[in-house]
């Protein structure tokens, strides 16, 4: 790219502590530059003139846009494991004996990795090995969440503007 001019490393540094840090572009700036001896309103006034600079500006938004598109592949991994937990299944864990007819627990190595994904905790006493899974219900609620599966809990009914009533979802009659 013949004739555009790149960032210096302090302008890049800049930029992504600008977007780590929400905006704070005089944060952003101090932790970027030598401010000993400046004043807060220097602090203030070099990071909003360096902020709306053209290319910084277009960087702060390059970088942006890139970690959008990573937390969406990062959210669609965790909703894959919140997904494993709520289906987890406890007949994963063991296997019956064809010959005995007794069962016995999976080593860590033989689980399928959806149900790994599941487990809370693996313990090892002397040999007898528990599993203990993540709580299905806090992981549904939490996919319900991200995924706008909640209900308000409250809804208004209105006809012509005037109140007629109220649908309350979840409560008690005694609750308020």
């Amino acid at each position: 790219m013949k004739g555009k001019k790149t960032l210096t490393f302090k302008q890049e540094r800049f930029c992504n502590c600008y977007v780590d840090l929400e905006g704070n572009a005089s944060e952003a700036y101090r932790m970027s530059y030598n401010c000993s001896g400046m004043k807060p309103s220097s602090i203030w006034t070099n990071s909003c003139k360096l902020a709306s600079d053209a290319k910084v500006a277009q960087r702060i938004q390059e970088i942006r846009e890139q970690r959008a598109k990573e937390s969406i592949v990062k959210r669609e991994i965790v909703e894959k494991v919140l997904m494993d937990i709520v289906t987890a299944d406890p007949d994963d864990l063991y296997i019956v004996d064809e010959k005995t007819g007794k069962i016995k627990i999976k080593s860590p190595s033989q689980l399928p990795k959806r149900v790994r994904n599941a487990l809370k905790k693996i313990q090892n006493k002397r040999g007898e090995v528990t599993y203990e899974f993540n709580g299905k219900t806090e992981a549904a609620r939490l996919l319900g969440a991200w995924n706008g599966w909640n209900a308000p809990q409250q809804v208004d009914m209105t006809s012509c503007g005037k109140k007629i009533g109220e649908l309350r979802i979840g409560y008690d009659d005694d609750e308020e």
